[in-house]
Protein backbone atom coordinates (compact mmCIF):
# COMPACT_ATOMS: atom_id res chain seq x y z
CA UNK A 1 0.00 0.00 0.00
CA UNK A 2 1.31 3.42 -0.93
CA UNK A 3 1.30 5.77 2.04
CA UNK A 4 2.76 9.24 1.98
CA UNK A 5 5.07 10.73 4.63
CA UNK A 6 5.08 14.53 4.79
CA UNK A 7 7.63 16.42 6.87
CA UNK A 8 6.77 19.96 7.96
CA UNK A 9 9.34 22.56 8.93
CA UNK A 10 8.99 24.73 12.02
CA UNK A 11 7.59 27.72 10.13
CA UNK A 12 4.88 25.51 8.64
CA UNK A 13 4.05 24.08 12.07
CA UNK A 14 3.80 27.57 13.54
CA UNK A 15 1.46 28.64 10.72
CA UNK A 16 -0.70 25.54 11.32
CA UNK A 17 -0.80 26.13 15.09
CA UNK A 18 -1.88 29.75 14.65
CA UNK A 19 -4.47 28.78 12.02
CA UNK A 20 -5.85 26.04 14.28
CA UNK A 21 -6.14 28.47 17.18
CA UNK A 22 -7.88 31.04 14.93
CA UNK A 23 -10.24 28.30 13.72
CA UNK A 24 -11.14 27.51 17.32
CA UNK A 25 -11.71 31.17 18.18
CA UNK A 26 -13.98 31.62 15.13
CA UNK A 27 -15.97 28.56 16.23
CA UNK A 28 -16.41 30.06 19.71
CA UNK A 29 -17.47 33.42 18.24
CA UNK A 30 -20.12 31.64 16.18
CA UNK A 31 -21.10 29.51 19.19
CA UNK A 32 -20.34 26.31 17.25
CA UNK A 33 -20.34 23.13 19.26
CA UNK A 34 -18.37 19.98 18.48
CA UNK A 35 -20.40 17.53 16.40
CA UNK A 36 -20.14 14.71 18.90
CA UNK A 37 -21.48 14.72 22.44
CA UNK A 38 -18.14 14.18 24.20
CA UNK A 39 -17.77 16.31 27.31
CA UNK A 40 -15.56 19.37 26.96
CA UNK A 41 -12.95 18.01 29.37
CA UNK A 42 -12.42 14.91 27.20
CA UNK A 43 -12.44 16.37 23.70
CA UNK A 44 -9.14 18.30 23.48
CA UNK A 45 -10.96 21.01 21.55
CA UNK A 46 -7.97 23.33 21.03
CA UNK A 47 -5.59 20.51 20.20
CA UNK A 48 -8.00 18.85 17.77
CA UNK A 49 -8.29 22.06 15.71
CA UNK A 50 -4.51 22.43 15.51
CA UNK A 51 -4.03 18.75 14.67
CA UNK A 52 -6.74 19.08 12.02
CA UNK A 53 -5.00 22.00 10.35
CA UNK A 54 -1.63 20.18 10.41
CA UNK A 55 -3.23 17.22 8.62
CA UNK A 56 -4.97 19.44 6.06
CA UNK A 57 -1.75 21.37 5.43
CA UNK A 58 0.23 18.13 4.91
CA UNK A 59 -2.36 16.70 2.49
CA UNK A 60 -2.34 19.95 0.51
CA UNK A 61 1.45 19.90 0.42
CA UNK A 62 1.47 16.30 -0.84
CA UNK A 63 -0.89 17.25 -3.67
CA UNK A 64 1.16 20.29 -4.67
CA UNK A 65 -1.47 22.72 -3.37
CA UNK A 66 -0.92 25.73 -1.12
CA UNK A 67 -3.15 25.51 1.97
CA UNK A 68 -4.56 28.79 3.24
CA UNK A 69 -6.62 29.57 6.31
CA UNK A 70 -9.50 31.03 4.33
CA UNK A 71 -11.57 31.83 7.41
CA UNK A 72 -14.61 30.77 5.39
CA UNK A 73 -16.54 27.59 4.75
CA UNK A 74 -15.11 25.58 1.86
CA UNK A 75 -18.38 23.79 1.15
CA UNK A 76 -17.41 20.87 3.38
CA UNK A 77 -14.00 20.37 1.75
CA UNK A 78 -10.62 20.87 3.42
CA UNK A 79 -8.27 20.42 0.45
CA UNK A 80 -9.45 20.54 -3.17
CA UNK A 81 -12.52 18.26 -3.23
CA UNK A 82 -11.43 16.17 -0.22
CA UNK A 83 -12.15 16.08 3.48
CA UNK A 84 -9.19 15.37 5.74
CA UNK A 85 -9.49 13.51 9.02
CA UNK A 86 -6.45 14.08 11.24
CA UNK A 87 -5.46 12.21 14.37
CA UNK A 88 -2.55 11.76 16.75
CA UNK A 89 -3.82 8.31 17.71
CA UNK A 90 -1.22 5.52 17.45
CA UNK A 91 -3.85 3.21 15.94
CA UNK A 92 -5.64 5.50 13.48
CA UNK A 93 -8.92 4.84 11.75
CA UNK A 94 -10.92 6.91 9.30
CA UNK A 95 -14.11 8.18 10.93
CA UNK A 96 -17.39 8.97 9.26
CA UNK A 97 -19.69 10.93 11.53
CA UNK A 98 -23.47 11.20 11.36
CA UNK A 99 -24.50 13.68 8.67
CA UNK A 100 -21.19 13.35 6.75
CA UNK A 101 -21.74 13.31 3.00
CA UNK A 102 -21.41 9.74 1.69
CA UNK A 103 -20.29 11.02 -1.72
CA UNK A 104 -17.23 12.81 -0.34
CA UNK A 105 -13.72 11.38 -0.30
CA UNK A 106 -12.11 11.30 3.15
CA UNK A 107 -8.32 11.16 3.65
CA UNK A 108 -6.71 9.89 6.87
CA UNK A 109 -3.70 11.85 8.16
CA UNK A 110 -1.80 10.69 11.25
CA UNK A 111 0.16 13.50 12.92
CA UNK A 112 3.28 12.82 15.00
CA UNK A 113 5.42 15.82 15.92
CA UNK A 114 6.55 17.42 12.63
CA UNK A 115 5.63 14.47 10.42
CA UNK A 116 2.31 13.43 8.95
CA UNK A 117 1.66 9.94 7.61
CA UNK A 118 -1.13 9.99 5.05
CA UNK A 119 -2.56 6.46 5.20
CA UNK A 120 -5.04 6.53 2.35
CA UNK A 121 -8.61 7.44 1.50
CA UNK A 122 -12.16 6.15 1.22
CA UNK A 123 -15.54 7.46 0.17
CA UNK A 124 -18.28 7.87 2.73
CA UNK A 125 -20.03 4.87 1.16
CA UNK A 126 -16.92 2.69 1.59
CA UNK A 127 -16.53 3.70 5.22
CA UNK A 128 -20.18 2.90 5.86
CA UNK A 129 -20.01 -0.50 4.12
CA UNK A 130 -16.63 -1.69 5.43
CA UNK A 131 -16.28 0.13 8.75
CA UNK A 132 -17.46 -0.68 12.24
CA UNK A 133 -19.47 1.50 14.66
CA UNK A 134 -17.35 3.05 17.39
CA UNK A 135 -17.76 6.23 19.52
CA UNK A 136 -20.80 7.64 17.68
CA UNK A 137 -19.11 7.20 14.28
CA UNK A 138 -18.30 4.50 11.78
CA UNK A 139 -14.57 3.83 11.62
CA UNK A 140 -12.50 2.14 8.95
CA UNK A 141 -9.09 0.71 9.94
CA UNK A 142 -6.16 2.41 8.22
CA UNK A 143 -5.06 -0.83 6.52
CA UNK A 144 -8.40 -1.02 4.69
CA UNK A 145 -8.08 2.36 2.95
CA UNK A 146 -7.56 2.95 -0.74
CA UNK A 147 -3.99 3.50 -1.86
CA UNK A 148 -2.95 7.15 -2.17
CA UNK A 149 -1.70 6.43 -5.69
CA UNK A 150 -5.35 5.81 -6.68
CA UNK A 151 -6.52 9.27 -5.60
CA UNK A 152 -7.72 11.32 -8.62
CA UNK A 153 -5.11 14.02 -7.87
CA UNK A 154 -1.49 12.83 -8.10
CA UNK A 155 0.98 13.09 -5.23
CA UNK A 156 3.83 15.53 -5.90
CA UNK A 157 6.98 14.00 -4.41
CA UNK A 158 9.67 16.31 -3.02
CA UNK A 159 12.37 16.12 -0.35
CA UNK A 160 9.59 16.67 2.24
CA UNK A 161 6.95 14.47 0.58
CA UNK A 162 8.07 10.87 0.21
CA UNK A 163 6.57 7.43 -0.15
CA UNK A 164 6.49 5.80 3.25
CA UNK A 165 8.33 2.51 3.67
CA UNK A 166 7.44 0.10 6.46
CA UNK A 167 10.45 -0.46 8.73
CA UNK A 168 11.91 -3.98 8.87
CA UNK A 169 10.91 -4.44 12.50
CA UNK A 170 7.15 -3.98 11.93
Amino acid sequence: MSKILVTLDYEELEYCAMSGARRNIRAMQKDRKPRDKTSYSKQNWWQSNITGVIGEYAVAKSLGEHWLDLEADRGGFDVLSYQVRSTENKKPSLAQRPNDDLNHIYILAQVHKHRVLIHGWATGYEIQQLGAPEYNAIRLHHDMLNDMSLLPHPTIYTAQVTEWERPDYQ
